[in-house]
């Protein structure tokens, strides 16, 4: 099956889109380029036409694809929530799309169609149909794309605003530019401080997950529990107990990559960061410090205890808070304890394995 996946395709080559992802934001985006290329604002209300899972009637669609463009070339119809359309409705946008209608603009969007169905094989290999997924972004991918979207504003935000913000947002695009906006309003100049986050959307500068990832970098057990109390009372702050044990996960894994790394070729850890990528002086300080001041022993072992904190918020099998206190304290105090046991989930793990 051919797959169209040419962001950069000229749109008016094209005369049907298909527009699918977990991104909806981008989604709508591009469907309101897709639009503003084939019409003019002033006759829309003649030449457009919107439909949904609320009102798919195959008759009525119909009607609208077929219906001639009003003082114009071109009329557009969206048709949102494809991956939920009907048998009935499928049949018609294939009779439609068989006919070729050079009149009407068809643009589909869903989240996950199943292009195992024929009408979506054959939309998507018909040279007439531009087809584009776009994929929920990651953390590095939201920070890149709301650092560039308060750019295109006229804006510029601090590397310490950036990431105090991602704090506050979620993987929404929409909310987080509603976020970012919100920001550039209140800003008196052109650049988003981290005080201005901090004031406007009251997420604390001094107890946030970046600081707490600092701590215990940097083995700072006393200031830890108490950012990561703070973190928890904070009602603004969107880090729950989960996100907190996977974001300092996640900064034990790169740290035990660079450890091993470092430990196998004999290196400093500087110079095996640097070699595995590990190079921005923001981004990656906390990372660099946790490779050095964890021996690669202790971050197995650290690794191992936040697997059982997971375990643990997961299955209510102790308070949230407590469990993520007691994982922290485990990790920058027992770190190198073999006398230090996990949960019984772990000697059953072991005992098997032998």
């Amino acid at each position: 099956m051919a797959k169209k996946q040419n962001t950069d395709a000229k749109i008016n080559d094209f005369m049907t889109f298909l527009l699918t992802g977990e991104d909806q934001y981008s989604i709508e985006l591009k469907t309101s380029e897709i639009v503003t290329s084939f019409m003019d604002a002033e006759l829309k209300d003649f030449n457009y036409a919107h439909f949904n899972e609320e009102n798919f009637n195959p008759e009525l669609i119909s009607s609208s694809l077929y219906s001639l463009p009003v003082m114009a070339d071109k009329r557009v119809v969206v048709i949102s929530d494809i991956d939920r359309a009907n048998a009935d409705l499928l049949e018609a946008l294939s009779r439609f799309l068989k006919k070729n209608v050079d009149t009407t603009v068809l643009v589909l969007t869903g989240t996950k169609p199943d292009k195992r169905k024929s009408f979506f094989r054959d939309i998507v290999s018909d040279k007439r149909t531009l087809s584009l997924e776009f994929k929920e972004k990651n953390e590095r991918e939201i920070q890149q794309w709301l650092k560039n979207y308060i750019s295109s504003k006229g804006f510029n935000i601090t590397p310490d605003g950036l990431m105090l913000l991602t704090l506050s947002i979620t993987n929404n695009l929409s909310q987080i530019a509603a976020e970012a906006d919100k920001l550039m309003e209140y800003c008196a100049g052109k650049t988003v401080t981290d005080d201005d986050v901090e004031k406007v959307l009251g997420i604390s500068k001094e107890y946030n997950i970046f600081k707490l990832q600092t701590a215990v970098a940097g083995k700072d057990l006393k200031k830890a529990v108490f950012i990561c109390d703070n973190i928890l009372k904070n009602k603004n702050n969107r880090t729950d107990p989960i996100a907190i044990n996977l974001f300092l996960s996640r900064i034990f894994v790169s740290a035990f990559e660079i450890g091993y790394n470092s430990l196998t070729k004999k290196m400093q850890v500087e110079k095996s960061a640097y070699d595995l990528g590990y190079n921005n002086p923001w981004k990656d300080a906390d990372t660099i410090t946790c490779a050095k001041n964890y021996k690669v022993t202790e971050l197995i072992r650290c690794l191992r205890y936040f697997l059982e904190c997971d375990i643990k918020l997961k299955s209510s099998y102790q308070d949230p808070a407590t469990a993520v206190l007691i994982m922290l304290e485990k990790i920058m105090v027992h770190a190198d304890d073999r006398e230090c046991q996990y949960l019984d989930w772990f000697g059953n793990l072991r005992r098997l394995s032998l």
